[in-house]
């Protein structure tokens, strides 16, 4: 499973995708800002997400998660963390377990805490790609995204080695 930082290494602001050569596709709306992703991006994220091989994090609030139409229309993931480890979605859904394992065991939610629950309560394994952003918040290995003309070629190379 991947763990991936979708706001600091997939979504493009305007200026920044009329930079890039290659198709791209608007991916959310809110008031005048918009963000994009390439289009082959799109394809290899609803590729993961359908056989269940991303969990996409953020530091977004639920309502603004919402917003991204391709994790609410086109690939809707099993699991999703939100507000940097504060909330975690299962099948789009805040999971009461999530909550209750934090206050049973006393611990403050963050994206630590809910990667160790996610290990612990439900036997999941990953590879975690972060991006600069997130890497020095991060204690567990990872391999740091580093953003690209077009993230889809490190998408590439994700599904070469979790033999996608």
């Amino acid at each position: 499973m991947l763990l991936l930082d979708i706001d600091h290494s997939l979504l493009f602001d305007e200026a920044a995708m009329k930079k890039i050569a290659v198709p791209t596709l608007l991916v959310e709306r809110v008031g005048e800002e918009k963000r994009f992703m390439t289009m082959r991006t799109h394809l290899r994220l609803k590729r993961l997400v359908e056989k269940n091989g991303l969990i996409p994090f953020t530091s977004r609030t639920f309502e603004a998660f919402r917003q991204l139409e391709l994790f609410q229309i086109d690939a809707k993931p099993k699991w999703a963390i939100l507000e940097s480890g504060r909330i975690l979605l299962k099948d789009g859904k805040p999971d009461k377990r999530y909550e209750n394992w934090l206050r049973q065991h006393d611990e403050e939610a963050s994206l630590e805490t809910v990667l160790r629950y996610l290990e612990e309560v439900e036997q999941l394994s990953w590879t975690v790609y972060p991006s600069e952003a997130w890497a020095e918040r991060i204690r567990r290995p990872h391999q740091t995204i580093r953003r690209e003309e077009d993230e889809a070629k490190m998408l590439d190379d994700v599904f070469k080695q979790m033999k996608f």
